[in-house]
Order: structure tokens, then sequence, then C-alpha cells
């Protein structure tokens, strides 16, 4: 995938989905490719984990609007903004722990490296949710989101720093940040709204 800034929303899409198959198919090439970008938090947040963030919104607010019995369109608008509070609110604040977990687990101190493994790593959950908010019923496939500790330590695989159990570590709790925060924010929120 280039480096440089997407033209068009259909090219911004079309890079995602490039991005998003190469992590299926050989995500130690698209890893290392990453770690030769040269990226801000900014661009990652725009290329990739914006648009994913409003697919799941866009379907969660369709789903919900659709499934129910009567056309409520507050409540499938709470919902929404609910989906789309907790996965950008998770990638914040997923970001902000991990980079100051990084000098804990002696690697070296980076805002970029912790943006690239919290928000390439929640690619997953992001695709799993897009299509359980189209087709609640298929919920189950939420098992597949444990892809992401793969990928997390796929990012920290070949990065200098700690030893070896160290890194498994490291990337274990990248995992667990990435899958478990969003649901979190969702219950806190939730609790919050009464929806």
């Amino acid at each position: 995938m280039s480096t440089k800034k997407p033209e068009n929303t259909g090219e911004l899409y079309r890079n995602l989905v490039v991005r998003l198959r190469n992590f299926v198919i050989s995500p130690v090439l698209e890893w290392r490719s990453i770690h030769r970008e040269s990226t801000t938090f900014n661009d990652m947040l725009g290329n990739f984990a914006l648009p994913l963030v409003g697919l799941v919104t866009i379907a969660t607010f369709v789903s919900h609007l659709i499934n129910q019995q009567a056309f409520i369109l507050e409540l499938a608008m709470k919902k929404a903004i609910l989906v789309f509070v907790a996965l950008l609110g998770a990638v914040f604040l997923s970001w902000y722990i991990v980079a100051k977990l990084l000098k804990f687990f002696q690697f070296v101190v980076s805002g970029e490296l912790a943006a690239k493994l919290v928000i390439y790593s929640s690619g997953p959950l992001y695709v799993i949710s897009f299509v359980t908010a189209l087709i609640p019923e298929i919920f189950f496939i939420y098992i597949l989101a444990f892809y992401s500790f793969y990928l997390a330590w796929l990012g920290v695989r070949d990065i200098a720093g700690p030893v070896h159990h160290r890194k498994f570590v490291f990337s274990v709790v990248v995992g667990v940040l990435v899958m478990g925060i969003p649901f979190l924010i969702k219950i806190l929120l939730l609790n919050l709204l009464t929806i």
C-alpha cells in the first residue's frame, strides 16, 4: 500500500480494502510495510480507523432502524452514536495506554509505534463489528476478532527492544486493550444512557 495520501474517497476505501486483504493474506509482509511507512497518528486515523468506524456506525444505524418493529429514528441514532463513541474512544484510550506501556516493556517510546499497533490491530474488530451490525444473528463470528491478538504479536515481533517473552506479553496486553476497551466503553455508555 502506498504511503501517499488518497486523492478521493474511492481511492481511500480501495487502499483500505487492500490493507485489510493484506492483513489476511500476508500479515507479516504487511507489518513490515507498515513499519517502513512514516505516518502520523492523524494519517492512520483518517485513512484506516475512521473510515472503518464510520462504516460500523452507519451499519449499526441502518440495522437498528430496520430490525426494530417500529422505525424509531431517535433510538437508532443513539445506538449509532454509542457505537461511534465506543470505537473511536477506544482507539484514543488504547493508544494512550500503549504509548505509556512501551517504556515499561523496554521498547523505544514512540507515539507512532503505539498508534500503528493499536489502529491496525483493531482492523478485525471493525470488520466483524460491521458484519454483525448488518446481520446480528451471526454474532458468534466475534470469535474471529481474536485475530487482533495475532496482528498485535506480528506488529511487535520484529521491533527492536525487549526479549521475546516480554514482546509476547506486551502483544497480549495490546490485544486485550484493543478488544476490551470498546466493550467497556459501550457498557459504560449503555448504563449511562439507558437505551
